[in-house]
């Protein structure tokens, strides 16, 4: 499942980028312009409030109660606003007005309020929507209050909003005409980097598979390179063993091939002498033998060249005693022609009936690769043994012969590596084989010698679930 669409990343961080300033922006100017708002309307009640209490200043208390002792001319002047009129009124606790040029009505809650605790509330009258303070003033010596109400018209306030809105929204307007180009620039000097990996990767030769350097990748970077070097080491070491087995391929074919034209060479030219003569049988026993070699040759190239890059392979139940039977009808004639004896260990005899998973066509080959080398390459004498050891099969194959240099164990396991003594037989491919095939079936193959005892154990190791 794909994670991400394949498209530009610059395009991704631009989109990403913008949306996130806008809903960034949006949500600061929001919460900005409430803010302002709510600040303006703390600010403009305080000077609201301010007003009528300059109004209080002009009430005294005399005999009769409370008096204005300011005329209405005065108490205009004492609130006097620039953008809309205020409306005040000073009335008793009998609601006689004492002195005002408009008539307000105070909240039902203004009965329960504290002296000089001002009350802020909205009323709608004939002067329009108006935002309203009522204070009560008492006097100590007297049991009158006074109420002094103050109204400001609300559109003084809408007006104050807008302009402060004005004062918000065109500034970030005006940053986002300057931030866009800035975010664009900003993205490609971020990606620049990544570019110029880009341009260099693709200035490279379709041969070049050495390391990009790392010492300018950015950090974000540095895991992908680290792991594409990874990939072009290994690339590099796959086409260095294609190479390799190519090349040793071609020259172990060379050799037989070679040989076989000649032979048949000689077949024509004897042909040609004496058409009516049979063919020398020495010669035909020679193309016979060569021809066996280059097929052999070709079947382990294969058989090589298939176990490359395979993960899985088919199982399947087999009895340990069928494995042997097979084993003994195809190597028993053979030994015996060549006066060499093939001997089953009691162990693998009393394993007979044993049953374990494995592929049975695979574990032949294995078997039948070691036993050919113990044929040709050891004494006069080689056996095959089972045991069982912690839930793991292990299948040895021994021959009486001259012991392997410890030197040569790990060449043993190498690509037509030959000692110097085998130039006879085969071509180095059977071991490297065995190995590879015994690791498709889960298990492993090791080369045993020991200096006290001629000869050389190959074990083969395989689990039995």
């Amino acid at each position: 499942m794909n994670l991400f669409k394949a498209e530009s990343l610059r395009r991704n961080l631009v989109l990403t980028f913008i949306w996130l300033w806008v809903a960034s922006a949006l949500a600061a100017t929001l919460a900005a312009f409430w803010l302002a708002g709510r600040s303006a309307q703390i600010s403009l009640d305080r000077i609201l409030k301010d007003d009528a209490l300059a109004l209080a200043t002009q009430i005294h208390w005399d005999d009769s109660g409370p008096v204005f002792a300011a005329d209405p001319n005065t108490a205009d002047y004492l609130i006097f606003d620039s953008l809309s009129p205020s409306r005040f009124m000073v009335i008793n606790q009998n609601g006689k007005k004492l002195v005002g040029n408009a008539l307000l009505s105070l909240p039902k809650e203004a009965s329960e309020q504290t002296a000089g605790i001002p009350i802020f509330f909205d009323s709608e009258n004939d002067f329009g929507n108006l935002r309203v303070v009522a204070i009560r003033l008492e006097h100590k010596q007297s049991p009158g209050y006074v109420w002094v109400l103050v109204g400001e018209s609300q559109a003084k306030r809408n007006q104050i909003s807008k302009e402060l809105a004005a004062a918000i929204f065109l500034p970030a307007i005006a940053l986002a005409v300057l931030i866009v180009p800035l975010l664009f620039a900003g993205i490609r000097y971020g990606l620049a980097p990544a570019n110029a990996i880009n341009d260099a990767v693709s200035r490279r030769g379709i041969d070049d598979l050495s390391a990009i350097p790392i010492s300018q990748v950015p950090t974000e970077l540095k895991g992908l390179i680290s792991h594409i070097n990874d990939l072009l080491k290994r690339l590099q070491e796959a086409i260095a063993h294609e190479r390799r087995f190519i090349s040793d391929a071609a020259h172990q074919l060379r050799t037989p091939l070679a040989g076989i034209k000649l032979l048949v060479d000689d077949l024509l030219r004897t042909s040609q002498a004496s058409p009516k003569a049979p063919p020398n049988p020495e010669v035909l026993s020679e193309l016979s033998s060569a021809s066996a070699r280059v097929t052999q040759l070709v079947r382990q190239l294969l058989t090589l060249a298939r176990s490359e890059g395979v993960n899985t392979i088919e199982t399947s139940d087999i009895e340990l005693g069928e494995l042997v039977v097979d084993l003994i009808n195809h190597w028993k004639p053979v030994f015996r022609q060549n006066s060499k004896n093939f001997v089953i260990s009691t162990e693998m005899q009393s394993l007979s009936t044993f049953k374990f998973k494995t592929n049975s066509t695979l574990l032949k080959e294995v078997l039948n690769n070691l036993i050919d080398n113990a044929f040709n390459y050891g004494g006069d004498k080689v056996y095959l043994n089972a045991t069982i050891q912690n839930e793991r099969l292990l299948l040895r194959v021994l021959d009486n012969g001259k012991s392997v240099v410890a030197d040569d164990l790990e060449k043993m396991l190498t690509p037509f590596w030959r000692g110097k003594d085998l130039s006879q037989h085969g071509v180095g491919l059977g071991l490297p084989i065995a190995q590879k095939t015994c690791a498709l079936l889960g298990g492993h193959l090791s080369i045993q010698i020991n200096p006290e005892v001629e000869g050389t154990q190959i074990t083969i190791d395989l689990p039995l679930q």
